[in-house]
């Protein structure tokens, strides 16, 4: 199966938002679905390569809202992205340009789980540099480290092997 095929990436994004969708709210927060592909479903693969300003910024929503349990009751959006190394770019366009500059990035990886905020990207800083970013260490969701790296592990073996 080829990388630019654009089936085979979606199921690869829905099942690393499935994973932390399924953290979020096994920790007791509210999670709901904010992003193009269940807002508007039946746009979704018709906006690959329009690259209109309308559909850029469509593209553009996070995947989740996460509503802290009470009392906090904190809201975040969550964008979570699968990559295969934990590549994400710090220089990407899809930063310098994203509209919700106070947005999560969780990146899920074969490896682990990061968590870097759109904020500490804008500033020049790199999920890759230290293990601050895993997940289990970032402390503004205040998830249960033990469930964090539980389902880290579900991760590491779901997408062992897949490219």
């Amino acid at each position: 199966m080829q990388n630019n095929n654009f089936h085979y990436r979606m199921i690869k994004a829905r099942v690393a938002e499935t994973i932390i969708k399924e953290l979020f709210q096994y920790c007791g927060y509210n999670v709901y679905e904010h992003g193009m592909e269940r807002s508007m479903p039946t746009i979704a693969g018709k906006l690959n390569y329009d690259t209109s300003d309308t559909a850029m910024q469509i593209r553009k929503m996070p995947d989740f809202v996460v509503q802290a349990p009470p009392p906090i009751n904190k809201l975040h959006y969550v964008e979570v992205k699968y990559r295969k190394a934990c590549d994400f770019p710090v220089s990407s366009d899809l930063i310098k340009a994203y509209p919700y500059t106070n947005a999560w990035f969780i990146i899920v990886s074969k490896k682990d789980i990061r968590c870097i905020s759109c904020q500490q990207i804008l500033a020049g800083e790199d999920l890759r540099c230290n293990d601050s970013y895993l997940l289990e260490n970032v402390l503004e969701f205040g998830l249960d480290k033990k469930l964090v790296k539980q389902f880290t592990n579900y991760a590491v073996r779901f997408f062992e092997g897949v490219e």
